[in-house]
C-alpha cells in the first residue's frame, strides 16, 4: 500500500504523539519505540496544553526509564519550534551537564532529514548553535540552564523543567527549598506572559515536599503514574480511549478501553 507522505507529515505536524514516536526513530536509527499507553497519555495531555484545550500547566510524575526526558526535553521543544519557529523555550534540569545533554539531543533532532522534511521552515541559525543554546533562523530558541542558574535578561514563552533535583538530594530540605525558590523567584518571572505561558515540570516523586508536591498542593494539573499501581486509576490516552490501571499493574500492563466503556 502506498503511503501518502504529505498526509503523514501533516499528521506529524499536528499530532504530538505521532511526532514523538517518529522522532525517537529519527534520533536512534535502527531502533523502534514500542508503543505504550503511558507515552500516549503524556503526549495527549501535552497536546491539550499546546492547543489551549487544557490549562497551560502540567506536573508529570513518572518512575525512571519511562522516556519522560525524551518526550519533554527533546521531542516537545523540537515540535514547538517546528510549528512556530520563533518560539523561545527555556529548559532546565538539576545540572548543567544534564541540561546540555538534552540540548544536544534536541539540536540533533532538528538536523535529521525527517525533521527537515516535516518542518521545512525551521532551520538552525549557524551563528547561534552552541551546546547550551541554539536559535532558529526565525529568532526562536532553546536555552538550556541548570536549576539555580541565572536567567538575567532572558525570557521565553515556554518553560520546561526536567528533574529539578537529583535523587541523592531528595532528603535535603535545602536542596528542595532551593529548587522551588528558583522556580518561583527566577524561572516563572522570566516568562513573557506568566498566566498563559506553557510550563511543564517533569520528575520522579522523591519527597512529599519536593517541587512537584508543592505545585500539586497549589492546584496544578498533574499526571502521576507510579511504577506499580496501588489503587485503580483512569488515564486518558486519546479523546476516545482510556487506560485502566488496576492495583499491581505496572506501566506496561494496564488495560486500554474505549472511554464510553468505563465502569
Amino acid at each position: 500500500m502506498k503511503i501518502d507522505r504529505d498526509l503523514v507529515d501533516a499528521i506529524y505536524r499536528t499530532d504530538f504523539g505521532a511526532f514523538t514516536y517518529r522522532a525517537f526513530e529519527a534520533l536512534n536509527p535502527g531502533q523502534r519505540l514500542t508503543p505504550n499507553w503511558h507515552i500516549d497519555c503524556i503526549c495527549f495531555l501535552i497536546q491539550l496544553m499546546v492547543s489551549g484545550e487544557a490549562r497551560r500547566r502540567l506536573v508529570l510524575n513518572l518512575p525512571p526509564r519511562t522516556l519522560k526526558s525524551f518526550i519533554v526535553s527533546v521531542a516537545l521543544p523540537g515540535w514547538l519550534l517546528g510549528r512556530v519557529p520563533s518560539t523561545r523555550i527555556i529548559c532546565a534540569s538539576y545540572s548543567d551537564e544534564l541540561a546540555a545533554k538534552f540540548s544536544r539531543d534536541c539540536r540533533a533532532l532538528l538536523e535529521t532529514p525527517f525533521y527537515k522534511r516535516v518542518f521545512p521552515q525551521t532551520r538552525l541559525n549557524p551563528k547561534k548553535a552552541a551546546e547550551g543554546e541554539f536559535e532558529t533562523t526565525r529568532r526562536g530558541s532553546r536555552l538550556a540552564t541548570s536549576v539555580g542558574g541565572t536567567l538575567t535578561g532572558r525570557g521565553g514563552e515556554v518553560l520546561i523543567v526536567d528533574d529539578p533535583i537529583k535523587a541523592n538530594d531528595a532528603d535535603s530540605e535545602v536542596a528542595r527549598r532551593g529548587a522551588i525558590d528558583w522556580l518561583r523567584n527566577t524561572a516563572f518571572s522570566r516568562l513573557d506572559d506568566p498566566a498563559e505561558s506553557l510550563i511543564c515540570i517533569a520528575m520522579q516523586r522523591l519527597h512529599v515536599d519536593d517541587p512537584s508536591g508543592i505545585l500539586i498542593e497549589q492546584g496544578w494539573p498533574r499526571l502521576v503514574i507510579p511504577a506499580i499501581a496501588v489503587e485503580p486509576a483512569d488515564y486518558r490516552v486519546s479523546e476516545e480511549r482510556s487506560t485502566i490501571a488496576r492495583p499491581g499493574n505496572c506501566c506496561s500492563c494496564s488495560e486500554t478501553i474505549p472511554r464510553q466503556s468505563r465502569s
